[in-house]
C-alpha cells in the first residue's frame, strides 16, 4: 500500500512535458490578467507564499544545490479546491519545490477551475 502511495504521488508530480502542465499552464495563461485573479493575489496568494518563502528555499535550493536554475510551477484548482502542482523541469529543486506546494493548505481561489502559475529564475548570491 505504501508502495502504491509513493508511485501515485510520483505520478502526481510528472515533468510539465505531459498534456497535465499544458493544460494548466493554459488555464494559468487564462487567469493571467483576470482582475478577480488578481485582487487574490494581492489580498490572498501574496499574504501566503511570502511567509513560507525562506523555508522553502532553505529545505530546497541548498547551499549544494545553488545554481543558475529556472523553472515553472503551475498550482491548480479544481472545483475550487487545491488539485496538484505541475513543474516543467525534472530537476531535483524544482521536484522538492513542487513537492512543497503541494504540502501547503492553499487559500481558496477567485475562480474554480483556477491555476496559478509560478516563474522561479534562481540565480546564488
Amino acid at each position: 500500500m505504501l508502495i502504491a502511495s509513493a508511485v501515485s504521488l510520483a505520478l502526481l508530480f510528472q515533468s510539465g512535458s505531459g498534456l497535465a502542465f499544458g493544460e494548466a499552464l493554459s488555464r494559468a495563461d487564462r487567469y493571467k490578467d483576470d482582475p478577480k485573479a488578481q485582487q487574490w493575489r494581492q489580498t490572498k496568494m501574496d499574504p501566503f507564499v511570502k511567509p513560507k518563502t525562506t523555508a522553502l528555499f532553505d529545505r530546497c535550493y541548498s547551499s549544494a544545490l545553488r545554481r543558475p536554475m529556472n523553472f515553472s510551477l503551475v498550482v491548480s484548482f479544481k472545483d475550487g479546491k487545491f488539485d496538484r502542482v505541475d513543474r516543467d523541469s525534472e530537476d531535483q529543486v524544482a521536484v522538492c519545490m513542487a513537492d512543497v506546494f503541494a504540502e501547503y493548505r492553499w487559500p481558496t481561489p477567485p475562480h474554480p477551475d483556477f491555476a496559478e502559475k509560478f516563474n522561479l529564475d534562481l540565480a546564488p548570491h
